[in-house]
């Protein structure tokens, strides 16, 4: 229970100016008598102030109902949820099933019961590919020649050189010392040799004793590869010389780098910019890049357009892979270079055999209840059961789907839709039913001073009590929703009494109640009936509860144009946060306290200068007496 206000507690604002001498002389309580004097126009600031506090709470109780009606509206009404009552598919009764592992169905509201039987899937859809006939990049080859004669030199002269290798990120520091040079001689074999070996001990060797990296030294040039791999040499501790020495640059790799410029890719075939740029088209979608826009955003530019097609780079094989989004028989890849040859670079353009290997996309081809048929997709829909082939039939072998009547899931969906409504009519009808309690308003400031916080709380729970009572807003939002629940449906001719959903009484308020039997029975025999009732068109229960929920809570648009609790008392994060009724009563009262607080202290200032004045008067009589008196005693 909420603490009383002791009444001898002022319920104005307190003194805001005080400026001179208080009673020293006269004796008078000066702060009483300008509080008494100024009385009318405090009383008013703390009226105001009220006013604004109980604007606040109705706008917030506003709100609350908005953030009510939108909950249930995303829900139950939009597009994008699961149990949405305006999708005809929300009301599909029948389950479809297989006990195959070769497909997968999923049943529409279209289906209806009985069997489908697929046999003869000889085979499947696929997606035509184009992919580079050879290796894109440039192996990892000295640039020139080894100067192994200078490196062994150096070595032995000025100790240990180093460089680090990289195998798939995994890095190594390859240490040429004083051991290597005898182990390594005068020769290029023996170079070789002793070079394969340091490799070997650095990243060991696969199972049946091959190496994993294997070095080359031909033509003066030495090399190193790795099947399936990518290889890195860089220097270590900025010794760029030794990586020199061997004919190698820092940073050298077999493998493309998505982050490097086109015209930086190490490719094997040149690709030849004209001023600056590549142009190409696939699928008659047309393409242009310049020399300096990295690998990554060629692919990611290509895949997100409208050509119909996935482009990828793989380090494994070293190949770029265009892959036709659209599956089945069929051209769905058409590649032209048209300025520059970068495609032929890729390997994804020119001659299949000789720049490319192109892959034919296939078609399904299956049997549907003995009927043959072909699809350029493995997503094919029959009799309303959406079927996914995933594995090709052996002889004979028949695959049965089962469509039954299932309305249980739809049932218990009914039932949570009709208790998130109740629990929705009950919040407005509750604010519009409440009763105010006169002897608690809103707390002034001085008010406050004198209470625990837990007294403030406990207060002005019961000061929030019935500020929406009898509100014509709320009252116009239930009477359209109560009136559309007990509506008959125009299509499907029946209302939600057919199905077993009824007022829950008079004393309830609108709120629903529903005969689970009833129900039950109704998903079984009236399945289409009940989808037409809450979908058809704009006469559709569904539709219609949305308009009547949009009409209260929509927020986009201009002011004046929006629903009515949001131009009312607007909502949070959008422009009717401010651009509401409330919020601009809110401000007027603002301003109008702040007037009103400069009239008071205007107020206040002229009493205490007055009282400072007769202060002054009666000490400079006091001063005059005491001399008078002074004068007559010295006679």
């Amino acid at each position: 229970m909420a603490t009383s206000v002791n009444s001898s507690t002022s319920t104005t604002s307190p003194l805001s100016a005080k400026t001179g001498m208080a009673g020293l002389v006269s004796g008078l309580d000066t702060d009483s008598l300008v509080e008494s004097l100024t009385t009318s126009n405090r009383s008013k600031i703390a009226k105001q102030q009220q006013s604004v506090q109980k604007m606040e709470w109705k706008q917030s109780a506003y709100r609350n109902v908005t953030k009510a009606l939108k909950e249930f509206q995303s829900k139950y009404l939009d597009v994008l949820s699961s149990t949405n009552f305006r999708s005809t598919s929300s009301f599909n009764t029948i389950s479809a099933s297989t006990t195959s592992t070769k497909i997968s169905v999923a049943s529409t509201s279209a289906a209806s019961a009985g069997s489908i039987l697929i046999t003869d899937v000889t085979q499947l859809a696929t997606n035509q590919t184009i992919t580079g006939k050879n290796a894109t990049s440039k192996a990892l080859t000295g640039t020139t020649d080894a100067n192994i004669t200078s490196l062994l030199s150096d070595i032995t002269t000025n100790g240990s050189k180093s460089f680090l290798m990289k195998l798939d990120g995994k890095v190594r520091t390859i240490t040429l010392d004083s051991a290597f040079v005898s182990s390594a001689g005068s020769d290029d074999a023996n170079f070789k040799t002793a070079l394969q070996a340091k490799i070997d001990s650095a990243f060991g060797k696969k199972s049946g004793g091959s190496s994993i990296i294997n070095v080359s030294l031909e033509v003066g040039k030495l090399g190193f590869s790795a099947s399936g791999s990518q290889l890195t040499v860089s220097a270590l501790n900025s010794d760029t010389a030794t990586l020199t020495k061997l004919g190698l640059t820092d940073g050298q790799t077999d493998r493309l780098n998505m982050n490097k410029t086109l015209a930086d890719l190490p490719l094997t075939k040149n690709a030849v910019a004209v001023n600056g740029e590549f142009k190409f088209s696939i699928n008659g979608n047309d393409f242009s890049f310049k020399s300096t826009d990295s690998l990554s955003s060629v692919i990611s530019k290509v895949n997100s357009s409208d050509a119909g097609v996935t482009m990828a780079y793989s380090t494994i094989t070293d190949k770029f892979t265009l892959t036709a989004k659209e599956s089945g028989a069929g051209e769905n890849i058409v590649v032209s270079d048209n300025t520059g040859n970068l495609m032929n670079a890729f390997g994804l353009s020119g001659t299949d055999g000789v720049d490319i290997v192109k892959t034919a996309g296939l078609n399904a081809e299956l049997k549907v209840n003995g009927e043959s048929i072909v699809r350029s997709t493995n997503a094919i829909e029959v009799n309303g059961v959406k079927i996914q082939l995933l594995e090709k039939t052996a002889a004979d072998e028949t695959l049965t789907i089962s469509m039954k009547e299932d309305g249980s899931s739809l049932k218990d969906t009914i039932k949570s839709f009709v208790t998130d409504y109740n629990t929705m009519i009950d919040l407005m009808n509750g604010l519009v039913k409440e009763k105010a309690d006169s002897d608690y308003p809103p707390l002034t400031d001085a008010q406050k001073e004198e209470m625990t916080e837990k007294q403030i709380e406990a207060w002005e729970t019961k000061a929030k009590v019935g500020l929406l009572q009898g509100d014509s807003v709320l009252k116009g939002i239930t009477s359209k929703m109560q009136s559309l629940m007990y509506s008959t449906g125009v299509s499907g001719g029946i209302s939600l009494y057919n199905i077993g959903i009824t007022s829950a009484g008079y004393t309830e308020n609108g709120k629903l109640q529903i005969d689970e039997d009833k129900l039950e029975t109704a998903l079984k025999t009236k399945g289409s009936e009940i989808k037409e009732l809450f979908t058809t068109g704009t006469t559709g229960l569904a539709n219609q509860l949305n308009d009547v929920i949009n009409s209260a809570t929509k927020t986009t648009g201009v002011k004046g144009t929006r629903g009515s609790l949001i131009e009312l008392a607007g909502y949070e994060s959008t422009l009717s946060n401010t651009e509401n009724s409330i919020t601009e009563s809110i401000t007027k009262t603002n301003k109008n306290i702040t007037k009103l607080k400069t009239t008071l202290k205007t107020q206040e200032t002229y009493y205490w200068n007055k009282f400072t004045s007769l202060e002054t008067a009666l000490q400079q009589l006091n001063s005059q007496s005491a001399m008078i008196t002074s004068f007559g005693s010295s006679s």
